[in-house]
Order: C-alpha cells, then sequence, then structure tokens
C-alpha cells in the first residue's frame, strides 16, 4: 500500500482525475423486484420492495409513511447493521441492499419496506444481485457524477482506520485481524473495474462469534439470527462451510461498499480499511460528506 500514497506533489490531481472520468449514465432498476424474509434483530417477518426511479432520486426508503433518503446524515444506529431514520421512523440493516445496489451500478431507486427492517436473507447481499440481475438495468437521460476527493481523508476508532487517497477508481483493500484460532489475519482487494461484485462480494455471509451470541440476544439482537443467515464462528469449528477461505474478509468489505454508498454516489478513491465496523464505515461517509461540502463554499 505504501506506493498508493506517493503522489507527485507537482500533478494536478484533480485535473488528473477528469482525464481518467468517462461519461457514465445513471441507471435504474428496469423493473420492480420484491423480497421477503425473517430481519435478523427483530425476528419478524419482513417484506422490501425496490421500486424503478427517476434520474438524480438516489435511494430512497419508504415505510409507507415517511421518505428517508439513504445519507449518512440520516444513520442513527451502527449496533450491529446500519438503520437510517427520520422524523421517528427508522428502518434496520440496510447494508446489505445498499452494497447490492451500488454493486449493481444502481444510482436512483425506492425501497418500500414493510416492517422494521430489511430481511436477513442468507446473511449476504446475493439474493438482492440476484433479484436486480433478474430485471436488468435502465439508462437513464442524465450523467453520473462520481465522487471524488480532493486530498486524503482518515478516520480513527479503537485502533481502526479508513484511509482513503484521491485515485481515479474505486479500489478497497479490507485488512480483518482477529485473536482467533479460525480467523487470525486476512486481507482482501476489490475494484469494481477488475472484480465481479456479484461473484466474489455479494455471496459472504454475515458472522458471529459464539461467545458473543448470548450477549447480542440478551441486548435485543439477532432474534432472527439462524445457522441459515450467520455464520456462527466457535473456537474449533463454524456452523457451515465458507463459500470462500477469506469470507469473513469479503464480507467486511460487501458492508463497507453498502455503508460508503451513504455518501449519496459512487465514490473514486483508494481506499484502506483495517478492522472497520459500520460505525467507523459511517463516520468515514460522513467526512466525505463534509468534504464535498467544504469544496462546494
Amino acid at each position: 500500500m505504501a506506493a498508493m500514497l506517493n503522489i507527485d506533489a507537482g500533478l494536478d490531481l484533480v485535473e488528473a482525475l477528469d482525464s481518467y472520468a468517462s461519461v457514465t449514465l445513471q441507471k435504474t432498476l428496469a423493473n420492480s423486484i420484491k423480497l421477503s424474509g425473517m430481519g435478523l434483530h427483530s425476528g419478524g417477518e419482513t417484506c422490501v420492495h425496490v421500486h424503478p426511479a427517476s434520474e438524480n432520486t438516489g435511494i430512497v426508503f419508504s415505510d409507507g409513511k415517511h421518505e428517508i433518503l439513504a445519507l449518512a446524515t440520516n444513520v442513527v444506529d451502527t449496533s450491529r447493521g446500519t438503520s437510517i431514520g427520520f422524523n421517528g421512523a427508522r428502518i434496520r440493516t440496510i447494508e446489505h441492499l445498499m452494497s447490492a445496489l451500488r454493486g449493481c451500478g444502481v444510482d436512483n431507486a425506492v425501497v418500500e419496506v414493510i416492517g422494521p427492517e430489511m430481511p436477513a436473507l442468507d446473511g449476504s447481499a446475493l439474493p438482492y444481485v440476484e433479484a436486480i440481475a433478474g430485471v436488468g438495468l435502465a439508462e437513464l437521460g442524465a450523467q453520473r457524477e462520481p465522487i471524488r476527493l480532493k486530498e486524503p481523508i482518515c478516520v480513527r476508532q479503537n485502533g481502526s482506520f479508513i484511509l482513503a487517497v484521491p485515485a481515479p477508481k474505486l479500489s478497497i483493500t479490507y485488512v480483518l485481524n482477529y485473536d482467533h484460532p479460525l480467523i487470525g489475519s486476512q486481507m482482501i482487494t476489490y475494484s469494481p473495474e477488475e472484480n465481479d461484485f456479484a461473484k466474489e462480494i455479494a455471496p459472504a455471509r454475515t458472522f458471529v462469534l459464539y461467545e458473543d451470541v448470548a450477549g447480542l440476544l440478551n441486548d435485543g439482537f439477532s432474534k432472527g439470527g439462524s445457522i441459515d443467515n450467520v455464520i456462527v464462528v466457535w473456537q474449533d469449528r463454524m456452523s457451515s462451510k465458507l463459500r470462500f477461505p477469506d469470507e469473513l474478509a469479503r464480507h467486511k468489505v460487501m458492508d463497507l461498499v453498502g455503508d460508503v454508498s451513504l455518501i449519496g454516489g459512487f465514490l473514486q478513491a483508494e481506499v484502506l480499511a483495517v478492522k472497520s465496523g459500520h460505525t467507523l464505515n459511517v463516520e468515514f461517509a460522513r467526512e466525505v460528506l463534509r468534504a464535498q461540502e467544504s469544496a462546494q463554499t
């Protein structure tokens, strides 16, 4: 990663980024999709309809009474998932769907949620990706304006950090580290231009350490959790066969893609994330939004 930080001081970085930028039209779903299942934390049945939306709409969530724009400024909780809210309304665990939408290249959609949270499905973003692929995408008339950094951004918390530097395309390197015999250290790099999100990132499932399960249940989390939607990690085994040797790190990348999409667009930057989770991911997204606001004043 050291080479990533060697920026020539004489280079006009903004002009360099502009020279690499290609014209891309905004996209939405070609038709609506519907998925339903048990909520991971609530344990109740929940349903989500994702509808096409016009250009410059962004991703908007609705509970039937309120509309909430999917922005980091509307995040109200990051405990075991990312929840957004507005005027008392709250929708939990949006990160997998957000990751699927961004991973598939969706700029605009209206997400209608029936229930307190998104369905857990199999614990990954794959069911969402498959549903999106089933209807396809439609191009809209407006151009996509990627979000670019003018200078590095770094956020830190309790030994974890996310560092992003300006770059002509998105690249994410994630470092996972657990003091656990079956996990240890894992590192993976994902770039939308070089890797297939649907095959390499979306299938990675949520995981939890067995010793944390009782505490989660006591705190009101994971009431709908089971080995069908969560990988439970014991000291000597896992609850199911892994889809990838580094599936846990891939899931962290999937979560990061979803959380970072709360900047309201597609980020162009080289990102190094070390042991980050939803709280730090969302704080990073907020810092990107602050930098964008400062650049416009």
